[in-house]
């Protein structure tokens, strides 16, 4: 079983490496954010209709199969901003769930109209929230 850390704000971050610098450990270690701040009303739209709608859209325009998974990994490469890890030199792509986190509302909705756009570029319309009930 891996040790668990949950890292409940940003400054958590350096306290967790300072800590794990000091100690030898023999097993895994899994670091991940507290719960997700975004709403599930978010979620359901992120997944169930930006994400779907991308995939779908992209698999008839190419004749391939892509889903939404694909189409998340595709977004966060283009539209999320890389963080970089204090001590250990690496970038790493920022949770869409950190958008939510960052105190910023319209980060998230920033978010959605990148990738609406992109959508667009390639003839894919994607609804508004205020479109979907």
């Amino acid at each position: 079983m891996a040790n668990s850390w949950i890292i409940k704000h940003p400054g958590g971050w350096e306290s967790l490496f300072s800590f794990l610098r000091q100690i030898n450990l023999d097993k895994p270690v899994e670091v991940r954010w507290g719960p997700p701040r975004r709403s599930n009303k978010q979620n359901a739209y992120l997944w169930g209709v930006v994400y779907k709608t991308l995939s779908e859209g992209l698999s008839e325009l190419h004749g391939a199969h892509i889903t939404p998974d694909h189409v998340h990994r595709l977004c966060k490469k283009y539209f999320m901003p890389k963080v970089t890890i204090p001590g250990i030199e690496q970038d790493v792509d920022m949770s869409t769930t950190e958008l939510c986190r960052s105190g910023n509302e319209n980060s998230f909705q920033d978010y959605v109209i990148q990738i609406q756009e992109l959508a667009a570029k390639k003839g894919i319309y994607i609804a508004d929230p205020s479109e979907e009930t």
